[in-house]
């Protein structure tokens, strides 16, 4: 895909009236020959990438003849694409209704890299017993991507059956207070809506589980990075409350200490009236 060029161009970042360069900078004096340098580059960068798209695309259609075959033995499994999808560790936690719906799933088809920009599209193909939950029998999923804006330019509207939708089910999930992982649905990323806080099940597919479903099927494939990020996310709030408990602790110190000083001044004080009391007491016996 194409670089975001709304935040990397060299419009943005050498043009003098969007650069937070001084007058008196030493740049100055290079500066076109600096910008006409970034836009080389700039080009062949894009060129590259065009290139990488072309080969990408005619390797894409030598593929296609053993997709072909390949789907031929997944058409023969019951339930092959309800168990791959649901234990990729990005969707282990769809509802259980979506499970029901995807047993009856029996083919999945992408058509990747559709033009220089790397559009796709999804279509999901149900059998006769998905009638039972949902109409149509085959969804659809166009996205293309400008100037890496992604757009949904054809999406299946799904009418479902009364008390057959799993989104409603999450809803009611989400709903409940007392549960701390509320479950989705696969079903909600088919829409042209932007999904926010939910896998991109398009980008998963595409991306991973599309060139070697037998991985997942099989409980093969190698999760330690998705792991690591999840342990890193706990790691980075570990150390945010080491850090709050540290500073508990030095407030706790310094207050300790707070007291330390009261107590010895008040020993001090008492030792000062004993003293005086003392005093007082040695006075009265040379007065007598």
């Amino acid at each position: 895909m194409k670089r975001d060029r709304s935040e990397n161009s060299v419009e943005n970042t050498t043009d003098p009236k969007h650069s937070k360069i001084d007058n008196d900078d030493p740049l100055i004096p290079f500066m076109k020959d600096f910008e006409d340098i970034q836009k080389d580059i700039e080009q062949l960068d894009i060129k590259c990438a065009h290139e990488q798209m072309n080969i990408q695309k005619q390797y894409d259609e030598k593929k296609k003849p053993l997709f072909e075959k390949r789907d031929e033995i997944i058409q023969k499994v019951p339930g092959f694409w309800a168990n791959t999808l649901r234990k990729h560790p990005a969707l282990n936690d769809i509802v259980p209704e979506d499970i029901e719906i995807l047993n009856c799933l029996v083919k999945l088809d992408l058509k990747d890299n559709m033009d220089n920009n790397g559009s796709y599209k999804i279509t999901f193909t149900f059998n006769e017993k998905a009638k039972e939950y949902m109409e149509p029998l085959t969804l659809v999923k166009h996205v293309t991507f400008d100037n890496n804006q992604e757009k949904v330019v054809e999406c299946t509207r799904i009418k479902w059956k009364d008390g057959k939708s799993p989104i409603a089910a999450v809803s009611n999930n989400r709903s409940d207070l007392d549960n701390e992982m509320p479950k989705w649905s696969i079903f909600e990323w088919f829409t042209t809506e932007e999904l926010q806080d939910k896998p991109d099940v398009g980008e998963l597919i595409r991306r991973e589980i599309w060139h070697n479903p037998l991985s997942y099927y099989l409980g093969l494939e190698d999760f330690d990075d998705f792991d690591e990020d999840f342990d890193e996310e706990f790691d980075d709030e570990d150390e945010e409350d080491d850090e709050d408990d540290d500073d508990d602790d030095d407030e706790d110190e310094e207050e300790d200490d707070e007291d330390d000083e009261k107590d010895e001044e008040e020993d001090d004080e008492d030792d000062e009236k004993d003293e005086e009391e003392d005093d007082d007491a040695k006075e009265d016996e040379n007065d007598d």
